[in-house]
């Protein structure tokens, strides 16, 4: 089956929110636990943005199941390679992670990325069901569209955003996250 239907396949999963359908249960898991440590540190307080280590989570993670600490560590080194995570060396054999992008972050690029496939694959008739889409949302829902469209816009630079390339490494195109996410 090509990688497209993968994706489209797994956003049809009834499975609540766009998380979910993006990222593996253990991937989606150990970001919750990244981005609950750059809004608050790893305790109540609120902190600097701070990382973690594969041991850090590991640790958290074990503490509400069995899991083993290489499987963390594979986890986690899948989602710096992804971009979601950034990696930096702290001696021969332990890393420090941290968010590299943010929830918001990643669920526009991953949105973005959908919507162009969608265009690209489906062309006219994808562009028609979006309209039509819209069409039926409640007016005050409508007005909130056109402010986040506004808003999205307002940060963009003035050129194509097919044309923008961030200099940190990009999250995976969510139809490979796809295939990743059902190992992690």
């Amino acid at each position: 089956m090509p990688q497209r239907w993968t994706l489209y396949n797994r956003l049809n999963q009834d499975k609540e929110g766009g998380l979910q359908k993006l990222l593996g249960e253990l991937e989606l898991e150990i970001m919750e636990r990244m981005w609950e440590r750059e809004q608050h540190g790893p305790g109540e307080e609120p902190a600097e943005p701070s990382g973690a280590t594969v041991r850090d989570i590991a640790t958290e993670l074990q503490a509400t199941r069995q899991i083993a600490y290489t499987t963390v560590m594979t986890v986690m080194g899948n989602l710096a390679e992804k971009g979601l995570l950034t990696r930096t060396a702290l001696d021969k054999k332990t890393h420090l992670y941290r968010v590299a992008l943010s929830r918001e972050e990643f669920l526009d690029r991953a949105s973005r990325r959908m919507v162009d496939r969608m265009v690209e694959d489906f062309g006219d008739v994808a562009l028609a069901r979006f309209i039509e889409t819209v069409e039926q949302v409640d007016p005050e829902r409508f007005e909130q569209l056109l402010r986040h469209v506004e808003e999205l816009r307002s940060q963009q630079p003035h050129d194509s955003h097919q044309s923008q390339q961030p200099q940190q490494p990009q999250p995976e195109d969510p139809e490979q996250a796809g295939q990743s996410a059902q190992r992690g």
